[in-house]
C-alpha cells in the first residue's frame, strides 16, 4: 500500500485555516464561542497557523456532558478557536483519503450517504430473492470510549507517511480516552478503525 505524504502543510496553510474557519461556523454563528472568535478572527487565525507550524498546539480541555437520548452516553465539546477550527481544517484535506478507504457500504457521518440511502440499501439487500436467507446485525458495545489509541495509530501509520501529520493526529487522539463522542473528527477516525475489518466482512 502506498503511503501519502506532503499533507501537514496543506493543513496549516493561512488559506486551509481560513476556509476551516468558514465551514466550521456553519449554522454556528449565534454561539457565544463563534462570536468571541469572529471578533479577532484574523489574529486567531494567524496564532493556530504558528502553533501549528512550531508543533506547540495541544487539545484544549473537554467540556464534558452526559445526554440521555437516545441513550445515556458522555459528549466531549472542545472550543471553537483554536480546537474546532483545526479539526475542520484536517478534515478539509484528508476526508477524500479516508473515504476512498471506507467501503461503499459506509455511511455515517459520510456526505451523500445519509439515512435514506441506508434505508434503501437495506431494503434492498434483504429482498426476498433466491439465496437471500439471513440478516447478520452486529453492534460494537461502547465502541467510541474503547478504541484502542496504539491500534488507531498503527492503521494511520499504513495510510500516511507524514510525520508531522502524524505528529498532530496523536496529539489529537491522546487528548481523551478512547474517541471522544462530539469531536468531529472522531467520526472519521473510527470509520477509519473499521474499515479494514468492514473490507474483510465483505
Amino acid at each position: 500500500m502506498k503511503r501519502i505524504g506532503n499533507l501537514y502543510q496543506k493543513i496549516i496553510s493561512i488559506e486551509n485555516l481560513q476556509l476551516a474557519d468558514v465551514v466550521a461556523q456553519k449554522n454556528k454563528s449565534k454561539q457565544y464561542g463563534v462570536q468571541s472568535h469572529n471578533s479577532k478572527s484574523d489574529a486567531n487565525i494567524w496564532e493556530l497557523h504558528k502553533m501549528l507550524r512550531d508543533k506547540t498546539y495541544a487539545t484544549s480541555k473537554y467540556d464534558v456532558f452526559k445526554v440521555y437520548e437516545p441513550k445515556e452516553r458522555e459528549v466531549y465539546r472542545l472550543p471553537y478557536f483554536p480546537d474546532r477550527i483545526t479539526h475542520h481544517a484536517i478534515m478539509n484535506v484528508l476526508e477524500p483519503i479516508f473515504v476512498a478507504n471506507f467501503t461503499a457500504d459506509t455511511y455515517s457521518c459520510i456526505k451523500g450517504r445519509g439515512i435514506h440511502k441506508v434505508l434503501k440499501n437495506v431494503k434492498k439487500a434483504l429482498k426476498d430473492e433466491i439465496n437471500t436467507v439471513y440478516c447478520l446485525k452486529l453492534d460494537i458495545k461502547k465502541f467510541y470510549p474503547n478504541i484502542d489509541h496504539e491500534i488507531l495509530k498503527q492503521l494511520l501509520r499504513k495510510k500516511f507517511k507524514d510525520q508531522d501529520l502524524l505528529w498532530l493526529l496523536d496529539e489529537i487522539i491522546d487528548s481523551a480516552k478512547g474517541l471522544p463522542i462530539g469531536n468531529y473528527l472522531s467520526q472519521y477516525f473510527a470509520n477509519f478503525y473499521l474499515s479494514y475489518f468492514d473490507h474483510w466482512i465483505k
